[in-house]
């Protein structure tokens, strides 16, 4: 097998039957591919009956526990047979044929570990395909739109995003497949540091050349508690790598504030939300948030 697509989904059934969908229409590698859906869903809210409305027959289906994003993808792995490892969000939709291109590079570059393709949003701009890593910064939260519309990735700061990541297996489980102590966030950032550990001169990819809508938020629409996973995965990826997590939290904090007051001023109802989130650290994260 050449390719294996992993797609971790929650409460996401109708968004899953357009992803698959659109994998049945561009799947330009025909059985060299296979698909693997594992149902993070509560046992009472599982989306099989959903799948049976898409035109792709040929995934397997793997209820789940639901023990986060990361130990979602690596149960699927492990029933997986593929040499490259396409790990999707089920919000994807794929707009062209992608799987010979990710094929053929990889088999060209023995040294790329990991891939990502160009994000888009639904009217066919770019989204976020791209993110800084861990260091907080005004400058870059305000121009990353840019970075990604000029496709300015960096290596050496940025993470792919991973709505939909390309990793080679063997490098994978290398690195000992995604950390299932990070419920959700930061498990790309992550996966590459590790992947650069064991394998100093691998080269981690942006490919705009392979692209891709991804509904943003859809399948998983911000909630308190999302917030509060990632808050707890960015306190866990920077005790994890020596990082000042105190000071990102404390941004981040600071960085609601400031959108609540700009949201305000431009009588956006959008200000509600941020002074909602910023209840909300100030209850669960106050010890962190004390010198504010």
């Amino acid at each position: 097998m050449k390719i294996s697509v992993i797609i971790v989904a929650y409460k996401s059934g109708d968004i899953l039957v357009k992803c698959l969908d659109s994998i049945a229409k561009y799947n330009d590698i025909e059985d060299e591919l296979e698909v693997i859906v594992v149902d993070n869903s509560p046992e009472d809210e599982r989306i099989e009956r959903d799948l049976a409305k898409s035109q792709y027959k040929n995934y397997r289906y793997i209820p789940s526990d639901n023990r986060g994003f990361g130990a979602g993808n690596n149960q699927g792995v492990d029933i997986s047979t593929g040499e490259i490892l396409a790990f999707l969000n089920p919000d994807i939709i794929l707009i062209e044929p992608i799987f010979k291109k990710v094929w053929e590079k990889f088999q060209k570059e023995k040294d790329l570990m990991l891939m990502g393709g160009k994000l888009l949003f639904e009217d066919l701009k770019p989204g976020f395909s791209f993110y800084f890593d861990y260091k907080p910064s005004i400058i870059k939260k305000w121009s990353l739109k840019l970075w990604n519309r000029k496709d300015r990735y960096d290596e050496k700061n940025m993470y792919i995003a991973g709505a939909d990541l390309f990793v080679r297996r063997d490098a994978f489980y290398e690195a000992g497949k995604f950390d299932e102590n990070i419920f959700m966030y930061y498990e790309e950032p992550d996966l590459i540091r590790r992947l650069r550990k064991v394998q100093k001169d691998c080269k981690i990819v942006y490919e705009p050349g392979i692209r891709m809508i991804h509904l943003e938020k859809k399948s998983t629409p911000m909630s308190m508690n999302m917030i509060g996973h990632e808050m707890d995965s960015c306190i866990y990826y920077g005790k994890k790598y020596g990082l000042d997590y105190k000071k990102k939290i404390r941004f981040e904090y600071r960085y609601y504030k400031l959108k609540k007051m700009i949201y305000r001023v431009l009588k956006n109802q959008k200000a509600e939300r941020m002074n909602e989130i910023i209840q909300y650290l100030n209850e669960n994260y106050i010890k962190i948030l004390r010198k504010y």
